[in-house]
């Protein structure tokens, strides 16, 4: 069976994609916005985890909407569970079985159950969340035995995530100000360096 895993090359959304290699063939999924190289984090991080990768591009449209929703609410999280929410309809038109890292803390993105089940019903699909009944402090130290990763802040842009994509578009439209106003201070980011064979 193929699973494809939402992957922004850190430490989450590796660990998730190690844990379904037991039972999947898994192939990882990095989506980027046409303006902006924010996929080379994960093809580095795919690479170092020996795992197959494809960059798949948002529509211009769902990037629009996504910053519409940042400025209107102030907020990341609206903007945020935009995307990813398309890109897990996305990947449903060609996947059975999707997965991604999200984890029992997160608050963004997230699917709301209802949210899950409709995905699931209408695309006849199988969403997958290997690390929801984990808390942070088990995931760090389940991926500190299975990979090597460091943890930067956010605006060094060390990861291929949504979060990365909607920081950069929104300074080149609006400034540093706004990227600051929205998006809290002193947020990191983790980048895989290498996988631990164990």
């Amino acid at each position: 069976m193929r699973v494809a895993v939402l992957f922004s090359g850190g430490k989450d959304s590796a660990l998730a994609s190690i844990l379904l290699e037991p039972f999947f063939d898994v192939e990882l999924a990095t989506f980027a916005f046409r303006r902006h190289d924010t996929d080379s984090a994960a093809r580095e991080a795919a690479k170092a985890l020996g795992l197959p990768s494809r960059t798949i591009i948002f529509e211009d449209e769902v990037l629009e909407e996504a910053i519409g929703l940042l400025v209107a609410t102030g907020y990341p999280r609206d903007g945020l569970n935009r995307l990813h929410r398309e890109a897990l309809e996305v990947l449903s038109k060609g996947w059975k079985f999707l997965a991604d890292g999200t984890k029992r803390e997160d608050r963004v993105p997230m699917m709301t159950p209802d949210g899950v089940r409709s995905l699931e019903d209408r695309r006849k699909v199988h969403y997958i969340r290997p690390l929801a009944g984990y808390g942070s402090k088990t995931i760090n130290h389940l991926a500190e035995s299975y990979m090597e990763f460091v943890t930067l802040e956010s605006s060094l842009r060390p990861a291929s995530d949504f979060e990365v994509g909607l920081r950069m578009e929104l300074e080149e439209r609006r400034g540093r100000d706004a990227v600051a106003r929205i998006f809290p201070a002193n947020h990191t980011h983790t980048r895989v360096i290498r996988r631990k064979r164990i």
